[in-house]
């Protein structure tokens, strides 16, 4: 193995810096599917660790589907064919795009409150008015019986007078912003992983196009090492960012 060394400057965690070293080596095939992985004694000194920090991160591998335990012999590489990484189309349902390769996916409600508080963080996205009641649910997003997001919602408690009689087939227009954040510990139980995990935190409204009202303010915590995701765009070549090496023809 190559040498490496902890960055104390790092917004990562010390046992994530592990995790993700020993997760690249896997992706790269330097750690075959089947094959073991060096010891917790053998990576102690590699990485200059201690011993807990090695196997926190060799757990959390394990837990995001890449490496399996025998008792007694040692972590071993899964096979690709059981990993949980999903390559989900920002710009299409979730749901829907793996349903149709296949997956069992399936949205699972935790909690449901009809007067639920929008965190301070986010009024200033919606520019809510505090007098208004949302109603407030908890989602655990699955594939394959494997927790890969949870997704919280507030949702107008008069939605029905918003949507109107066409409530289905209303037309809403969507905005999002994303970030890279990390697990508290009550995100962690429910997506049966650890505290710190790295999160991909999507924060979405979604208004009627006809008049600009309030459908879902929906925040979504992605698992980053169990998804993937992708999206579309057309422009001109002009615009894109290495444009000024192109000939001027």
């Amino acid at each position: 193995m190559e040498a490496f060394t902890v960055k104390q400057d790092s917004p990562l965690t010390v046992w994530g810096q592990v995790q993700r070293d020993l997760r690249q080596r896997i992706e790269q095939g330097e750690f075959a599917p089947g094959a073991r992985i060096p010891s917790e004694s053998a990576l102690v000194p590699h990485y200059g660790v201690s011993r807990m920090t090695v196997r926190r991160a060799i757990e959390a591998l394990a837990t995001d589907g890449l490496l399996f335990s025998r008792r007694g012999s040692g972590s071993f590489v899964t096979e690709r064919s059981d990993l949980i990484r999903c390559e989900v189309n920002l710009l299409r349902p979730w749901r829907e795009q793996l349903l149709a390769t296949g997956h069992v996916a399936r949205s699972r409600l935790i909690s449901y409150s009809r007067n639920g508080e929008v965190p301070e963080e986010l009024l200033a996205v919606i520019q809510h008015d505090d007098g208004d009641r949302l109603g407030f649910g908890v989602h655990v997003q699955e594939v394959n019986g494997v927790a890969i997001a949870i997704t919280e919602s507030w949702m107008p408690a008069n939605g029905a007078a918003v949507l109107g009689r066409n409530a289905r087939s209303a037309v809403i227009s969507a905005s999002s912003s994303i970030r890279i954040c990390f697990a508290d510990a009550g995100q962690a139980k429910l997506l049966g992983s650890y505290h710190d995990v790295q999160l991909l935190e999507i924060i979405t409204q979604s208004r009627l196009r006809e008049t600009g009202e309030l459908v879902e303010l929906a925040r979504t915590s992605w698992v980053a090492s169990r998804v993937k995701f992708s999206y579309g765009r057309t422009l001109t070549v002009g615009q894109l960012d290495m444009s000024e090496l192109l000939p001027n023809r």
